[in-house]
């Protein structure tokens, strides 16, 4: 049975990549302004605020996206998580504005398994993130003034996480 469950759930990510997606773009002037507003933006669309540093200009939020039933059926409970990133560029004199989305996979037993006997499976494993999650660095690079939104590519999204793939 845990095989099968398991065969499972890598047929269904086999076509899902796991990288992060970056937006930027350039934000009303004022680092400590824009930092605010992803702070403000992040609580307003209801994550949890889990690391932040003003003086870093970066800002970490986790949403729950799952429910009770993926739960009990799969073993885990998805995240969607948010990371932006300030910064003012001395060589065009403008605030920018990173947003890095991601997902997260917190690993438990599932009914399924704990009817098997199996034994929790503890941990987390980061994901692509979720259509949600990637409207929500959207809209909050949106309500914060920012404009020349550019989209990264997957891949080069996981180049700014860099180092923090562990804590994010």
């Amino acid at each position: 049975m845990k095989r099968f469950i398991a065969l499972v759930a890598v047929a269904a990510t086999g076509c899902v990549s796991s990288a992060p997606v970056s937006f930027s773009g350039v934000a009303p002037p004022g680092r400590d302004t824009a930092y605010q507003c992803a702070v403000a933006q992040l609580n307003i669309m209801g994550y949890t605020i889990e690391d932040g540093n003003a003086d870093a200009g970066f800002v970490r939020g986790r949403k729950q996206t799952s429910g009770i039933g993926t739960q009990i059926v799969t073993g885990n409970t998805y995240h969607d998580l948010l990371r932006a990133q300030v910064f003012d560029n001395p060589a065009t004199g403008e605030t920018n504005l990173t947003v890095v989305a991601s997902r997260i996979a917190d690993h438990d037993v599932s009914l399924i398994g704990a009817l098997a006997g199996d034994e929790p499976e503890q941990g987390e494993d980061v994901l692509g993130p979720s259509e949600s999650g990637k409207s929500d660095a959207r809209t909050l690079l949106a309500n914060c003034g920012v404009s020349n939104v550019t989209g990264n590519s997957e891949g080069q999204a996981e180049d700014l996480l860099q180092g923090t793939v562990d804590s994010f």
